[in-house]
């Protein structure tokens, strides 16, 4: 049995990412999991966090820039020179990074001088817009300097393949998030749907799409919402937006313009009410043009709700035709919305799918790239 001490740097510390790292710190082959981090939440967002006494948290100290990327997004830069006295003092067996801007670029260096093995967890896809030039002949360095590479899915696996990480150094976990939370939520509140869609103003028989996430360009809603709009011409539907950003004036007045009155704009909304909002809903729509994961998608479908998905989203890897709609490009959109809502979907047999993406398999998938000799 191994006792690997652990340290994985990521660029904050996301809600659902605890219960991997707890699960992580936990396995009896680890003795010690550190959580390096750049700030505890980046500006734009408004999770609340919680650890577990199963690992420590650490802030590296140094600089965070906050820039403005494009109208409606922000770059944000990390430049934390304080994982250099962290991997100097505790000296893990391994040294896990995540997406940490240039501060993994800065623990790339600090493992050559310190002689630490790296493993890279990959999240950046093929549809991701990234930085060329410098930025990316350091980001490749860091590809060929790891001893594997694990990517989220298979979009990410082809970005390492295109920036010259071989195929035998890539592991594939993944993204998992804590399924018994929103299976004993779905037990909570199903028999309560009829009174949330009441609560809720839905009408009756209306098929209820959910969007879930910031309301940002790169999330799509625009799209969303102008395809529920057209569909409503023909069928009874509702649309309800759970989450917050810098397009949420422009889609109010958008829905107005065009008299949709069948929305809700929820805000940001608690893990607990969020899950009151998928057991009133029929199925997720998610058309991001880049989305390394969508961990909506593994929420959505423990409440047995189809998803609705764009192709540059990375959790096609576990759509198919009995779990929901991967749609190809804009002109086929309205399509996919119609063949979506008119398909009969089996509730136990999405929940039975996503079950088997989980925190456990995620967590072996780590263990074993770190014992590999």
């Amino acid at each position: 049995m191994s006792s690997l001490k652990l340290s994985l740097l990521t660029n904050q510390m996301a809600p659902y990412r605890v219960p991997f790292f707890k699960a992580l710190a936990e396995s009896d082959e680890v003795s010690r999991l550190r959580v390096l981090v750049c700030v505890d939440r980046e500006v734009d967002r408004q999770w609340e966090i919680k650890n577990d006494p199963s690992y420590k948290a650490v802030k590296l100290f140094g600089l965070t820039l906050n820039l403005n990327k494009a109208k409606h997004a922000k770059r944000i830069i990390h430049i934390r020179l304080g994982i250099f006295w962290e991997l100097l003092r505790y000296r893990p067996d391994y040294l896990i990074v995540g997406d940490a801007s240039w501060t993994s670029f800065l623990a790339l260096f600090a493992c050559k001088v310190f002689n630490i093995p790296l493993v890279v967890w990959n999240e950046i896809t093929i549809n991701s817009k990234v930085s060329e030039g410098v930025i990316a002949s350091m980001r490749r360095s860091l590809f060929n300097y790891a001893k594997v590479c694990i990517a989220s899915c298979s979009q990410s696996e082809q970005f390492l393949l295109n920036n010259g990480c071989k195929q035998e150094k890539i592991a594939i976990a993944w993204n998992a998030i804590d399924n018994s939370f929103y299976l004993k939520k779905r037990e909570q509140y199903e028999p309560e749907r009829a009174q949330i869609r009441k609560n809720l103003g839905i009408v009756e028989n209306a098929f209820v799409f959910i969007f879930v996430g910031q309301l940002i360009e790169r999330k799509q809603p625009f799209e969303v919402l102008k395809n529920i709009i057209s569909i409503s011409e023909s069928q009874s539907v509702h649309l309800i937006f759970a989450g917050t950003g810098s397009l949420e004036p422009a889609l109010k007045k958008e829905a107005e313009n065009c008299a949709f009155t069948n929305i809700n704009f929820c805000g940001f909304v608690a893990p607990d009410k969020l899950s009151q909002l998928y057991v009133a809903s029929d199925g997720l729509v998610l058309l991001s043009d880049d989305e390394p994961w969508g961990m909506v998608v593994n929420e959505a479908m423990l409440f047995g709700k189809p998803v609705l998905v764009s192709k540059e989203v990375g959790a096609i890897d576990i759509v198919n035709d009995s779990v929901g709609v991967i749609s190809n490009n804009k002109k086929e959109l309205c399509e996919s919305f119609q063949k979506f809502t008119q398909k009969k979907y089996h509730s136990q047999a999405i929940v039975d799918h996503i079950s088997n993406v989980s925190v456990g398999k995620m967590k072996e998938v780590f263990i074993k790239v770190c014992e590999r000799k």
